[in-house]
């Protein structure tokens, strides 16, 4: 049984005839089936068109992208030298963690980082992970945020910077 498979729930209403065979999806109708599939039902081995070398190219140009973007704007916030030494402790803290995960993966069955996270360091470290997630995606937001706000406000044939559309 797939979610596709699973038809609303009609109701008859006595009401004007335009209205009469209207199927009303009912409230209480599941959004989920509540037995899973067999795995060769379940649609999640089809990659409907996309390959493994189109996934790492969009991964690879969001994260080059998003470095583009960022490393600019850290190196004029903090100057040449700090710039340059928080791009290598970054660095330096990405290849550790990055060796973690892999030798943790191996010895465990997890599959996701905060699964990692949470069968190493128990539930405090799953929430840790989460959280910092969290906090990434919310500073990129950010960044992603002055640029657009650069890219909108423009200057006028006098010179004169807008601020703002």
């Amino acid at each position: 049984m797939t979610i596709g498979s699973l038809a609303p729930k009609t109701e008859k209403k006595k009401s004007s005839r335009k209205n009469k065979n209207k199927a009303i999806v009912s409230e209480n109708a599941p959004l989920l089936p509540k037995s899973q599939a067999h795995e060769s039902d379940s649609g999640f081995d089809d990659f409907n068109g996309a390959s493994f070398s189109g996934a790492v190219f969009n991964l690879a140009t969001t994260i080059i992208g998003a470095g583009i973007m960022a490393l600019p704007a850290t190196l004029k916030q903090l100057g040449l030298i700090p710039g340059l030494a928080a791009i290598l402790i970054m660095a330096f803290l990405t290849e550790k963690s990055i060796e973690l995960l892999i030798r943790f993966t191996r010895a465990g069955k997890s599959v996701s980082y905060a699964g990692l996270m949470g069968d190493s360091f128990g539930k405090y470290g799953k929430a840790l992970a989460q959280i910092c997630v969290i906090v990434n995606n919310i500073g990129v937001l950010i960044v992603y945020m002055i640029i657009i706000g650069d890219v909108l406000s423009g200057t006028s044939s006098s010179g004169e910077h807008h601020y703002g559309i």
